[in-house]
């Protein structure tokens, strides 16, 4: 399969990466069909990727899927595209070893044959940029870096003696350079704020757009792109499907709105592809819950929006009699919280669907942020092989479960409460633990068989 790319990645995080990515996506999307993908585990980024080139964007992560599934991944998310942008995760290195490459963008690029762009913060560089992009491409030779794109750039007598210095001590093309607060894009603490609560989205694409049309060589990308290979296109490794339930037409319930936008696009690929109908709904803006099979409740930002959910009683309601009902619930992160008994923020409570007796408590401190592995036990009702996930939440249950049954016991990570995570009643599940379908390959269609058991 031959399809341009090029991984933009940068030094270090926190060096504009995602902004110079969607203005990137943004300015190729004017005239070709682009393809985005985010490394790592993420799902706001995606979101910003959507708005940019009208595509969904599918996340690449070592971690979660072995070479196959991953090249899989992206050829599905580039076929019949023009070209693909990945946008890498913190510095090109970085993994969840420092010295191994599990988990970094580096070793995506490697696995797609991919070139790489380097995003740089310029702020008191000029020679020492030089000595950066030599150091990095001596770590690793085998790490195509073709590029760079200077940022924080003072003014041109400054970009002109960090140009003299690059071209004088490397062969990395100067893809431009970019002056200081440019661009940016605000930021809330699980990361940017998700394009789908902004009124002004369009705009705020718009704006980042032309500013790198304006100061980046968007052909240079485009000739960067074109020097990637042919890649194998593979297929049947990044989920299971079973032919059964395709005939079966199982309906999920998902709800999809500014609280509830954290879902990988291949988790719902996997259940569409197992014959599901997806009945997506807004829960925050006072939609029912719509009459389903089963309901998958992923993360989000719920603890922003308590109040509009709370007062939504035939969501909550809903969800307590479905569960009742004895209909498969799986809730990530923000679905533990949903299916909670309440929410806590700033000491005021909250409720919430009250299938689970305890509350969730809202803190200023991250309380787990990991890659996830973990062994279901005999409690889970449709999962029992090693899951590969992970966690991100300020959150907490309160008071602690002790002697609940959990389904999972994490290997890695930190989950619920002393290495257990996943609360369990009858068939509704609620865990801070994030599945992806490359790290759970039956999840999906184990999830649907479950509605007939």
């Amino acid at each position: 399969m031959k399809i341009p790319r090029v991984v933009i990645s940068g030094t270090a995080s926190g060096v504009g990466k995602t902004s110079i990515s969607c203005g990137i996506m943004k300015a190729l999307s004017k005239k070709k069909k682009v393809a985005p993908f985010k490394v790592g585990p993420d799902f706001i980024d995606p979101i910003y990727h959507r708005f940019a080139t009208g595509n969904f964007s599918r996340n690449l992560d070592t971690f979660f899927m072995e070479k196959d599934a991953l090249i899989e991944n992206f050829t599905r998310g580039a076929n019949k595209k023009d070209i693909a942008v990945i946008e890498g995760v913190r510095g090109l290195y970085e993994g969840i070893d420092p010295v191994e490459e599990i988990g970094s963008t580096s070793h995506v690029s490697k696995i797609l044959d991919s070139p790489v762009i380097l995003v740089m913060n310029t702020r008191s560089l000029t020679k020492s940029a030089a000595a950066y992009i030599k150091g990095f491409q001596a770590l690793d030779p085998n790490v195509k870096i073709r590029g760079v794109i200077l940022n924080q750039v003072r003014d041109d007598v400054h970009y002109q003696k960090l140009k003299k210095a690059i071209e004088s001590f490397t062969d990395v093309e100067i893809i431009g350079g970019i002056e200081r607060g440019a661009i940016s894009l605000s930021s809330r603490h699980l990361g940017l704020v998700p394009l789908i609560e902004r009124d002004d989205r369009e705009e705020v694409m718009e704006d980042l757009g032309k500013e790198i049309e304006n100061s980046l060589d968007i052909d240079k990308i485009k000739g960067i792109a074109d020097e990637a290979e042919d890649l194998e296109k593979k297929e049947g490794f990044l989920f299971k499907i079973n032919p059964e339930l395709k005939n079966n037409k199982v309906t999920v319930g998902i709800p999809f709105d500014k609280a509830f936008s954290f879902y990988y696009r291949e988790n719902i690929e996997a259940l569409e592809e197992n014959g599901a109908k997806i009945k997506y709904f807004r829960p925050t803006e006072a939609e029912n819950l719509p009459e389903a099979d089963c309901y998958y409740i992923g993360g989000g930002y719920p603890e922003i929006y308590p109040e509009s959910i709370s007062r939504n009683q035939d969501f909550l309601k809903g969800l307590k009699s479905a569960f009742e009902e004895s209909k498969p619930i799986y809730g990530e992160c923000g679905g533990l919280m949903i299916l909670s008994k309440c929410i806590e923020v700033e000491n005021k409570r909250y409720p919430m669907a009250g299938i689970f007796d305890e509350g969730t408590l809202m803190k200023k401190s991250k309380q787990g942020l990991s890659y996830v592995i973990a062994q279901p036990t005999e409690k889970h009702f449709f999962l029992k092989d090693i899951v590969k996930g992970h966690e991100f939440h300020y959150s907490r249950m309160e008071p602690l479960p002790h002697k609940q049954d959990f389904v999972y016991k994490i290997l890695r990570g930190k989950g619920i409460n002393n290495g257990m995570d996943g609360l369990i009643k009858n068939k509704c599940i609620g865990s801070y633990l994030h599945v992806h379908v490359g790290g759970a390959p039956s999840w999906a269609s184990s999830f649907l068989e479950s509605v007939y058991r």
